[in-house]
């Protein structure tokens, strides 16, 4: 359904099955994303005014986040009513403290839940006393994803480091918006699918064999031993060693996204002592933004476009460093036939209807009518890896104002009990894994050693 203009002047529309398969999980701040960017600037790049008109500016381009989600007939549905005072809207989400990078994320993951269906989007500026800020921006998964935080926040620094005055940038805030053309349609909405009867049903022939492919075994040793407490942790390799580590990739025609998807199921192989007579299989997201319909006119980046799949590899782990690459080989043809495949937009838009099929009964008026089964019964998912890629392509520091040192970022969501997600990314050419986890969530000391080994892995094929 598109956005419709109510006789109020606010604005209003169901969300879609993509939305809404991830919106159940939010009411407790399941899946509730955040990223977390460290850098050093000027100070009065960072004043409160300065900051709250960048902050609007944002907003009044990506209306998602200055909606709310209201229940219309038993239906979710987001409502959006403009702002008299833009100003005034960002001030009321943005807040200033002194918070270091720990403090801030331990606070988001595992404290009450600061989001709420009124409050889509929060942006924390933190000071240190060594003059690094720390900028933490936050919103719900149903209405974004990676792509709309990271965007988001590279636009934050474009705008609080440039020349221009806050008057100037005043007078940007005070132009005239066509709301209705600016707020994002559902992502079921943007994408170009087959409209006739044959078609249709050759995708959901190719979408139920894309499931009955899923057939693995492997899982991390799941036991909740206490109240979820999330760990976060990185490791940063060199200027030198990512150098090597890309070389390598090329000379053996993959990418890094490729080797460390192979590199993750080796590590578990070398740490478990479970069976390895069927695959191990991990899930993964790609975006759809290519894929949209081109003549919508909305320039806003804050909506959902994703579409998920998995990777299955051997479990046993491959004798020598030529396994590694063959295995990375696996994983590009894999990855490279679910992202490239012409039918990608109408899988995601099945998957998302058999997602909220299961959430809802009866199901929200978006979904069709054709039956969707799950997945298989020997279908089971190791871990999720979220692999966003060179994001030095989105944060342009030419576009920057002087003197500004981007130091770090990084981005998760907010976890169920015994959650857990691998990420990886480039930043400033170095490359770059985290983990997220629920350290309560897992037999001790596993994941910690999971950990250990994905990095031995990394470092012996740099070396």
């Amino acid at each position: 359904m598109p956005w419709i203009l109510l006789p109020n002047g606010t604005y209003q529309r169901p969300l879609g099955d993509s939305e809404y398969a991830l919106f159940s999980a939010s009411h407790s701040g399941n899946g509730d994303m955040f990223l977390h960017l460290s850098l050093r600037a000027s100070a009065n790049c960072f004043s409160r005014e300065r900051v709250g008109i960048a902050w609007a500016l944002i907003r009044r381009e990506n209306p998602l986040l200055m909606s709310r989600v209201t229940i219309v007939n038993d239906e979710p549905t987001l409502y959006f009513a403009p702002p008299r005072e833009l100003i005034q809207d960002a001030q009321a989400t943005l807040m200033f403290n002194h918070k270091s990078k720990e403090e801030l994320i331990t606070a988001y993951m595992d404290g009450a839940r600061p989001l709420s269906n009124d409050i889509l989007s929060l942006l924390t500026i933190s000071e240190s006393a060594t003059g690094e800020y720390q900028i933490f921006m936050c919103a719900p998964h149903f209405c974004g994803d990676g792509t709309t935080l990271h965007v988001s926040t590279h636009e934050l620094i474009r705008l609080v480091t440039s020349s221009q005055t806050n008057e100037q940038l005043m007078q940007k805030l005070h132009q005239p918006v066509e709301w209705i053309e600016v707020l994002p349609p559902s992502l079921e909405e943007r994408l170009r699918i087959p409209g006739s009867q044959f078609a249709q049903a050759a995708c959901k022939i190719n979408y139920l064999q894309a499931l009955n492919k899923e057939f693995a075994s492997h899982v991390l040793p799941r036991l909740q031993r206490a109240e979820k407490c999330t760990g976060f942790i990185e490791r940063e390799f060199s200027l030198e060693k990512t150098a090597s580590i890309l070389a390598k990739c090329k000379a053996h025609g993959v990418t890094v996204n490729h080797v460390l998807t192979a590199l993750a199921t080796i590590a578990w192989a070398r740490c478990t002592s479970q069976p390895f007579d069927l695959p191990m299989m991990l899930y993964t997201a790609a975006s759809l933004r290519g894929h949209l319909i081109p003549h919508h006119p909305t320039t806003s980046d804050t909506f959902l476009a994703l579409a998920y799949f998995t990777i299955s590899l051997p479990a046993f782990p491959p004798s020598g460093t030529t396994g590694v690459w063959h295995r990375a080989r696996l994983a590009k043809k894999q990855m490279q036939n679910a992202v490239r495949s012409p039918l990608l937009p109408a899988r995601a838009v099945l998957s998302a209807a058999s997602r909220a099929r299961r959430i809802t009964n009866p199901p929200p008026t978006s979904l069709p009518t054709l039956s969707l089964p799950g997945r298989p019964e020997h279908s089971k998912a190791l871990m999720g890896i979220s692999l966003i890629g060179d994001l030095d392509r989105t944060y342009r520091r030419h576009e920057y104002g002087p003197d500004v040192q981007l130091l770090s970022v990084g981005t998760a969501s907010r976890l169920k009990p015994g959650g857990f997600l691998l990420l990886g990314h480039s930043f400033g050419k170095k490359l770059v894994l985290q983990l997220c986890w629920d350290k309560m969530g897992f037999v001790d000391g596993e994941i910690e050693r999971f950990w250990t080994q994905v990095a031995s892995e990394v470092d012996e094929i740099s070396s």
